[in-house]
Formats: C-alpha cells, sequence, structure tokens
C-alpha cells in the first residue's frame, strides 16, 4: 500500500481594521502537508472549495492569492481531485506534485474548524465585536 501523506489544518482568527470605528474579527484556514506549505505564505485556502473536492472529485483552485485570482499566484491549471474509496488524492497540476491524504482525517479537521468558528462567533457576539469567518458553508454537514 502507498504510504500516505500527512494533512494538517488550522483556524487562525486575527483582528482586522478600515478605520478607527470600523474593526472586526475574520478566520483563515492553514493547510500544512507533511509540515510544509502547498501555496504560498501570501496565497490563501478557498474553504467552499475545499470542502466541496471533499464530496465530489474533480478540478478545484483551492488555493487563490488574496486578491481572489489564483492566477495571480501561479495557480494555472488548480488541483485534480481524486477520489479513491477512503483516500482523497491532490495532483497539483502546476507544481508537478501528488499528495494521497485518509479522507477521515481532512473531514475530522475541517469538522473541529467549524466548531471553532461556531466559538469564536459567539465569544465575539457577546463582546460586540462582529467575527465575518472564513467561508464555511453552512449546508456542509460531516456525518458522525
Amino acid at each position: 500500500m502507498t504510504r500516505l501523506d500527512t494533512i494538517y489544518t488550522e483556524l487562525l482568527v486575527m483582528a482586522q481594521q478600515m478605520s478607527r470605528e470600523d474593526i472586526w474579527m475574520e478566520g483563515k484556514l492553514e493547510i500544512r502537508v507533511n509540515s510544509g506549505r502547498v501555496y504560498e505564505e501570501g496565497d490563501m485556502v478557498d474553504a467552499n472549495l475545499l470542502l466541496e473536492s471533499i464530496e465530489k472529485a474533480g478540478t478545484y483552485f483551492l488555493f487563490s492569492c488574496l486578491c481572489g485570482s489564483p492566477q495571480c499566484s501561479g495557480w494555472e491549471q488548480g488541483v485534480e481531485v481524486i477520489h479513491e474509496e477512503d483516500i482523497i488524492v491532490w495532483n497539483l497540476l502546476d507544481h508537478d506534485k501528488i499528495y494521497r491524504f485518509d479522507r477521515k482525517s481532512i473531514e475530522g479537521d475541517l469538522k473541529e474548524a467549524k466548531k471553532e468558528v461556531e466559538i469564536y462567533k459567539a465569544y465575539f457576539a457577546e463582546k460586540g465585536i462582529k467575527y465575518v469567518g472564513f467561508g464555511f458553508n453552512e449546508n456542509f454537514t460531516i456525518d458522525e
């Protein structure tokens, strides 16, 4: 059997400010594969597409520049996502790399991140601080 790669997701929460009166908190999903990044430091993870890719195989732009354009940060072809029973395969078409993950591991990490989002929403609401989250699809569910 082929060795599986290790994937780790983390929710980072930070303050953002447009003016002295306009301050809010927002989350950012970080992904590490085998202890390293598969995207550039200034890039972001598209959480909605990541969630969709767990449910349905296809080609996705899972990562992009903060401006929202994957091509701006070199993602011309995206990530081909293949489902093989309990394994999810990422073929990074622009970087000539292939990763194989345990589906339950990814689902577990995302389930925990979703719980954290709800905790942050409640906590910041109590303080009168707006929390804008990071894009989790409200309809996404992971079977228990």
